[in-house]
């Protein structure tokens, strides 16, 4: 199929998707890690949830919420609410409750579709929850007059309010098609495409992604919501899954741009990135464009669209030639969609000039039905000018001598920072909300880095110092994390115009400038010196290597940053200690040594960077399996008889074996791929064995068992796992007992996970042939375990490449000045 392929009198999405669907037949809708959904079986699976939701009695004019993650499962119950006749209204599980649950009272929804255990953690509850795990081989009954039309709604995204009231966008059926027959033309597309799923269904990006897939019979590709934000992870899913049509806000591009050239440009499959959401990096383009030269095969075409939620995700497109990324507009975004018209006016509503600044207005079949249950701004911002309905944007633009258009930002109180559009008004009826806050007023702020930061000036409403670390927990606990702000400034008064309101043109003045002054850094753990020589350039850093408990309290108790690895703790007291703290930077794989609660709670930032030591842990895991497993012939004889000759044993394989591996997250599944790649029987021991989980395994053919079952069984028994209570000593002295005699112990957990003492007399007694450890418990307290000549350790950075220092460490560092910025920062906490 071919856009120009798309029917022309398709009346809603469900008939486009049947359509396609009984073309396409068992060509994959929906695939990736592993999965893969056809089209005629994905049609069939959707119609079985719009049977159900029939059977409650829901259809045309309902509206049902989605509180889904990211996966294969998502698309068709979207499909399947749509098929019902019904409109959706995707709910993102990340939200705060109170937010989630004014969203559902405020749409009136008639039931929500998800997990009822997510649904009830939401305080989402109280709705009918219609579980979406179906039976895939149930056949679905007829649908009576379930069929949506082209006036019919197809969802309602909500977005940031003016008035600090979130508000509701109805988006008809009739709207996304027009959308898909005017645009998807100016695209080579076809049914060879893969394109990735990248978007929350909270973000309207989405509904393009999805549609412009289906709508040419391509393939969609769910990007699970922890590979999204590990770059690594992600570009290793383009290459895999030879994604051709990537979606992207520039923000998240940023990271996966400078992943592309750390990683030397690996060859991809890609023919289109396409940016929406906010203004494009013009320079971040002409980076990976650069760097994709050196490629096989040709670059992918780059492509600009601006838009907005009411008229449908996109209004304009622009493919960004040399001459344009060479160019001195800071944000072109091309012409208007042939659908669409897009006039500048000025506040008297007259039409400007070319090449003068006005307000861009919209019309055309793009344009939605309004916000839903808010008639009043309805009336404001969809207006009938000219006899002609047209969406009042709020965005600035001037019109360029070759036709197209520059974007220059909004010109009221709405901003948009890192693809999210944000009412300030809504930050500040936020704030006001908070028991210590008399008055408060948001704006943006530009650092002399450049980065916009979201500032609050606050009036507190009594007199002593503004507790800045409540006021954030309130904002994190009531709003969205895009609302935010990420400094904070107590002011005695708020600046007033003649006429009684918020003079905003002075609250510039008032805010100091963000970046001005150095952070202060505590590094507790050995990081790339290159790294720390970088962060005392920008920072006032202080060292201290894993002090004692009670030197810690004292230290962190200044400190603005926590650069740590392992070997430190920051549990809930020492948080507290630390007043002033903003950012814990984990540069590790897991951040199991952190109380994360006790962080959010304190209002500080925490991130983890994972992507490139996650590997580089489970490849030293794999070294250590080596290593130990050259005792595997002989261990069982030459235990038994005293004897332990290291050299005889050189070069025995693990192949045949069994591992053991007790741990299934980020690093145990690189290892499990590891010893399989080995030739290894993998069995697992996992905490929550998950429906989807016990799936995943099955499909990879690792056996899933149980501790009393593995440890007996198992050559090789591998721990990664983190240290919780339930993870506190998990192999003692019963544990060890259970093992083979000839098996060998591999520990990559930090923490007291192992009993070491109990390790030892096991090891010394012969009752377990040998162990690899990387880095013992508890590092500057003697240990016996360096007696034994059968145990190997390793210190965890000192077994990582040069090469992975190096790049953890200048991710560190760039990952800790965005964090201070108030930027999103890829981690996987």
């Amino acid at each position: 199929m071919q856009p120009s392929d798309l029917p022309a009198d398709a009346r809603s999405l469900p008939e486009l998707f049947a359509r396609v669907a009984a073309v396409r037949g068992d060509a994959p809708a929906v695939a990736g890690g592993g999965e893969q959904l056809g089209y005629a079986e994905l049609d069939r699976r959707a119609g079985a949830v719009a049977a159900r939701l029939t059977a409650a009695g829901l259809g045309r004019g309902d509206l049902v919420g989605v509180l889904l993650e990211r996966s294969h499962r998502a698309p068709a119950w979207i499909l399947g609410v749509l098929k019902s006749g019904a409109a959706y209204v995707p709910l993102d599980p990340s939200y705060p409750a109170d937010r989630l649950r004014f969203m559902a009272g405020d749409a009136g929804l008639a039931a929500l579709v998800g997990d009822p255990d997510r649904a009830a953690a939401c305080g989402l509850d109280a709705l009918p929850v219609i579980d979406p795990v179906i039976d895939p081989v149930a056949a679905a009954p007829a649908l009576d007059g379930a069929a949506p039309g082209p006036d019919d709604p197809a969802y309602v995204i909500y977005t940031s309010g003016s008035t600090g009231v979130p508000k509701g966008c109805v988006v008809t059926h009739g709207n996304v098609l027009e959308l898909l027959r005017a645009t998807l033309p100016l695209f080579e597309l076809g049914t060879g495409d893969r394109w990735t799923l990248f978007h929350s269904a909270s973000f309207d990006f989405a509904v393009w992604e999805l549609w412009g897939a289906w709508a040419t019979g391509a393939t969609a590709v769910p990007v699970p919501a922890a590979t999204a934000q590990a770059p690594e992870d992600f570009l290793r899913l383009l290459v895999e899954e030879r994604i051709t049509v990537l979606n992207q806000v520039p923000s998240a591009f940023r990271h996966l741009a400078r992943e592309y050239a750390d990683s030397g440009a690996p060859a991809t499959a890609l023919r289109y990135v396409v940016f929406g959401g906010e203004s494009v990096d013009l320079d971040v383009v002409r980076g990976f464009l650069a760097a994709a030269a050196a490629a096989p095969g040709p670059a992918p075409v780059m492509v600009n669209m601006y838009g907005i939620t009411e008229i449908t995700v996109h209004a304009t497109h622009l493919v960004l030639t040399p001459e344009q990324l060479a160019g001195r507009t800071a944000s072109p975004i091309g012409r208007p969609l042939p659908h669409l018209a897009i006039e500048l006016r000025d506040d008297a509503l007259r039409l400007v000039p070319d090449g003068e600044t006005g307000e861009m207005w919209v019309a055309g079949s793009g344009v939605a039905d309004g916000y839903l249950n808010r008639p009043e701004l309805t009336a404001e911002r969809f207006r009938v000018l000219d006899s002609r309905r047209m969406y009042r944007t709020g965005d600035l633009a001037r019109r360029l001598p070759d036709g197209g258009l520059a974007y220059l930002g909004r010109n009221d109180q709405q901003v948009k920072l890192r693809g999210h559009r944000v009412e300030l008004g809504e930050v500040e009826a936020g704030l006001r909300a908070a028991p210590q806050v008399r008055d408060a007023a948001a704006l943006v702020v530009r650092d002399g880095a450049g980065n916009e930061l979201l500032t609050a000036l606050v009036v507190p409403a009594g007199p002593g110092a503004l507790d800045v670390a409540a006021l954030r927990r309130h904002a994190r606990a009531t709003m969205p994390a895009q609302l935010v702000p990420n400094r904070f400034h107590p002011v005695d008064e708020l600046p007033l115009t003649s006429s009684g309101k918020l003079d905003r043109k002075v609250l510039a003045e008032l805010a100091p400038r963000a970046g001005a002054r150095r952070a202060r850094v505590l590094v507790l753990d050995p990081i790339d010196p290159g790294a720390l020589d970088e962060l005392r350039r920008r920072h006032d850093v202080t060292v201290a290597l894993r002090p004692p408990v009670e030197d810690l309290l004292r230290l962190v108790r200044d400190q603005e940053v926590i650069v740590l690895r392992s070997g430190v703790r920051l549990d809930a007291p020492v948080i507290a200690a630390a007043e002033r703290l903003r950012v814990i930077a984990r540069a590790g794989s897991g951040i199991d040594n952190i109380d994360v609660e006790a962080a959010r709670a304190a209002g500080a930032t925490v991130f983890n960077i994972p992507a490139v030591s996650a590997p580089a842990v489970a490849e030293l895991a794999l070294g250590l399996m080596l290593t130990v497993g050259r005792h595997l012939a002989l261990a069982d004889r030459q235990v038994r008889s005293g004897i332990w000759n290291k050299a005889a044993l050189s070069g025995v394989e693990l192949g045949g074996k069994t591992l053991g591996l007790i741990g299934y997250g980020r690093i145990g599944s690189r290892i499990a791929a590891l010893g399989r790649a080995l030739g290894m029987r993998v069995l697992v021991d996992v905490a929550r064995p998950d429906a989807d989980r016990r799936h995943e395994l099955e499909r990879l053919d690792y056996e899933l068992a149980p501790l009393k079952t593995l440890l007996p069984a198992s050559d090789v028994v591998c721990l990664a796992v983190p240290l919780t209570d339930r993870t506190h000593h998990l192999i003692d002295a019963a544990a060890l007992a259970a093992m083979k005699p000839t098996s060998l112990l591999v520990n990559v957990s930090r923490g007291l996970v192992v009993d070491e003492d109990a390790l030892y007399e096991a090891l010394a007694e012969g009752r377990i042939a040998g162990a690899g450890l990387d880095v013992v418990a508890e590092e500057g307290r003697p240990n016996r375990l360096h007696e034994l000549d059968n145990v190997v350790i390793t210190p965890h950075i000192g077994a990582m490449s040069v090469d992975s220092q190096v790049r953890i460490g200048r991710i560190l560092v760039d990952s800790v000045a965005a964090a201070l910025a108030g930027q999103e920062v890829p981690n996987q906490c």
